[in-house]
């Protein structure tokens, strides 16, 4: 893959992601790895829409630029730490969605109550505290990932939603999905108790989709 390509497959992600409100003004960031020691990833506080495709600079898995004029994202430290230690992990999309961001504020882990949330693994929990742009964010998020092999996504505590899958395409569904399925959580939690799917429930679905 040529960084042309690796940029352009960001930047099309990163269009998507704000047309559905995922993403608004330069908050989060999104990047794919080429399996081949070079990431593309969103520059630092550059406004999504006025972002172009060139604007997007090539990082190693140290962080180092390797081709690119502008700045990676400030939380290039949680992408990298999960790009190492992740390898079958492609693509990276951290949003600043508001459901995952009003949820990881308060703790609450989102239980499977609809399928969107089936389908990135869920449970979904809210990882502790880490500060945002440090590579302790990335550490914990890897935990996370590695103490729940299905899970998809992860609620970043008062700090928004991380998703990740071996395709960028894969963690932008994620991302989406989950943002679907907390708003269902909340609106549903306003009309009455919502009920999660039971282990029987499930294992059906498992077998009616596969």
């Amino acid at each position: 893959m040529t960084f042309k390509e690796l940029r352009q497959e960001v930047y099309e992600t990163t269009m998507m992601l704000c047309e559905n409100n995922l993403i608004r003004l330069s908050a989060g960031n999104i990047s794919k790895h080429d399996g081949e020691g070079h990431i593309a990833i969103t520059p630092a506080s550059l406004r999504y829409d006025r972002m172009k495709p060139e604007d997007i600079p090539i990082i190693d898995l140290n962080g180092n630029i390797i081709d690119g004029e502008r700045k990676p994202s400030s939380e290039t430290p949680m992408h990298t730490s999960i790009l190492r230690e992740m390898p079958d992990i492609k693509g990276i999309v951290h949003t600043h969605s508001i459901y995952a961001i009003a949820f990881a504020t308060t703790g609450v882990n989102l239980p499977v109550i609809c399928v969107e949330l089936l389908s990135v693994g869920g449970p979904v929990p809210v990882a502790p505290y880490a500060c945002p742009g440090s590579a302790k964010a990335g550490e914990i998020a890897v935990d996370e990932f590695k103490s729940h092999p299905n899970l998809k996504c992860l609620m970043l505590r008062n700090h928004g939603l991380l998703a990740i899958g071996p395709t960028l395409y894969d963690a932008y569904q994620s991302a989406v999905n989950f943002e679907i399925g907390a708003e269902v959580f909340y609106r549903a939690s306003q009309i009455g108790t919502p009920a999660s799917f039971t282990n029987e429930q499930i294992e059906e679905i498992y077998r009616v989709y596969s």
